[in-house]
């Protein structure tokens, strides 16, 4: 019996029309090919950064078909129900196999159906499939988690143990390919942290390929964000958008050499970014410290991708005490932190982002000149002329932020999805299961 085959790729938040013209301006012949596929605008019913219009948010509702007032998961890392079943868990009911690789906030229910599933290193849920891509797993979950306080030192072993893995499991002809870019961004541009991210996303695309090219897969699914990162941070550097092109036209030669063995390829972004002015926002460097200086007492930290996190507290009186503590928290007459509460033992925190005035580049280069200083020595930050804030910034690094969400996306495909010029994101869930006929 034929059976038919689909490839989704989840491309978070790219913007089409920066792709389009770099594509153009870096003669990228790979993402050319892609940006000619058929077309069908998305949107969101989200929309607010930080509150719902996010990727931990909107992932949700398209791999569930649920949109967010449904789903009710706002945050990164939170719990997904049991009773939510994703795409994949649908398929596995109609004895579909899949492979599913980096979607974030995802809940794995075991299935002979899904061959293989490796979780993004925000996500809670840790389980890997298969046992032996373990390994590639606990250095990007660490530096994810710990990125503005990460030591090398602290991580000898993680590292060895991960590219020990990526020798395993990609053909070393790729893996020359991938040191090759990554190398010459490097030894240009100096260290960025969308190096790493690229990186990353290239380790990821090639052992997807070597671990479902030998199984059955009929639903592969894979989510790349280097793109969106670089968007958020990076945009602005002119000087960068070679490299980001560079890596962003390997990733889809990688897309394209999956496809051949695919009936139909759908690529989506979910929502978008446009450029903004550059902002800035604060995250301790060390964040868990940072919390016990200031007296906040946890059980457990699951920090985020920006400048929040999840806190997890012995009991009910624990979390009521440290609670209090962090909603009477200000400085320089603000209030430091956004406060929700999950549930009885946990409360997710950040650091809001215009606390301090900090709105735009301007601002920001003002406050640092006027009341920051470099040591060089000890390579910290410090404060000039504060006393009480002293010891809050020493412990804060400034975030730069370049792109900002957008609840229109795109999806592009080999074939037509939909007979609709513009579709809900949370109903590529249900293009999924037409393909199946499902």
């Amino acid at each position: 019996m034929f059976k038919k085959k689909l490839l989704t790729v989840h491309l978070n938040e790219f913007n089409y029309e920066f792709l389009l013209h770099g594509s153009k301006k870096y003669n990228c012949k790979n993402l050319s090919k892609i940006l000619k596929y058929k077309k069908t605008n998305t949107y969101s019913k989200d929309k607010i950064q930080d509150k719902d219009l996010d990727p931990w948010v909107q992932t949700v509702t398209i791999n569930t078909g649920k949109s967010s007032d449904i789903h009710k998961i706002y945050k990164t890392g939170q719990s997904i129900p049991k009773g939510l079943n994703q795409i994949w868990d649908e398929l596995s009911k109609k004895k579909i196999n899949s492979a599913i690789w980096g979607t974030m906030n995802t809940h794995f229910k075991n299935s002979i159906y899904i061959k293989v599933f490796f979780p993004d290193p925000w996500n809670n849920q840790v389980k890997i499939k298969p046992y032996n891509l373990k390994n590639l797993y606990k250095l990007p979950r660490n530096y994810a988690e710990n990125y503005t306080d990460f030591k090398i030192t602290h991580n000898v072993k993680n590292i060895i143990v991960f590219f020990s893995a990526c020798l395993k499991h990609i053909p070393l002809i790729n893996l020359s390919k991938i040191s090759k870019i990554f190398l010459t961004s490097f030894l240009s541009r100096g260290f960025k942290n969308y190096n790493l991210f690229f990186l990353f996303d290239l380790i990821s695309i090639n052992i997807f390929e070597n671990n479902i090219k030998n199984r059955d897969i009929e639903f592969a699914h894979i989510f790349l964000n280097s793109l969106a990162h670089f968007q958020h941070n990076n945009w602005d550097e002119i000087k960068n958008h070679k490299f980001y092109f560079k890596y962003t036209d390997e990733i889809c030669k990688k897309i394209l050499d999956l496809s051949k063995n695919y009936d139909q390829i759908i690529i989506y972004n979910g929502f978008t970014q446009k450029k903004i002015r550059t902002e800035y926002l604060m995250r301790p460097i060390n964040p868990s410290k940072f919390l016990k200086n200031i007296g906040i007492n946890f059980k457990k930290l699951k920090t985020n991708m920006t400048n929040g996190g999840i806190l997890e507290f012995n009991n009910d009186i624990k979390k009521r005490e440290n609670v209090k503590k962090l909603k009477k928290y200000s400085l320089c007459g603000y209030k430091v932190f956004e406060i929700k509460d999950l549930s009885k033992l946990k409360v997710f925190f950040r650091i809001q982002l215009k606390a301090f005035k900090i709105i735009n580049e301007n601002d920001s280069k003002k406050f640092i000149k006027e009341n920051i200083a470099y040591d060089s020595i000890n390579k910290i930050k410090i404060i000039k002329n504060l006393k009480y804030e002293k010891g809050f910034f020493k412990e804060m690094k400034f975030l730069k932020t370049t792109g900002k969400h957008f609840p229109n996306g795109k999806i592009l495909s080999k074939t037509s999805v939909t007979n609709k010029k513009i579709i809900e994101n949370k109903n590529i869930f249900q293009i999924v299961r037409n393909f199946f006929e499902i």
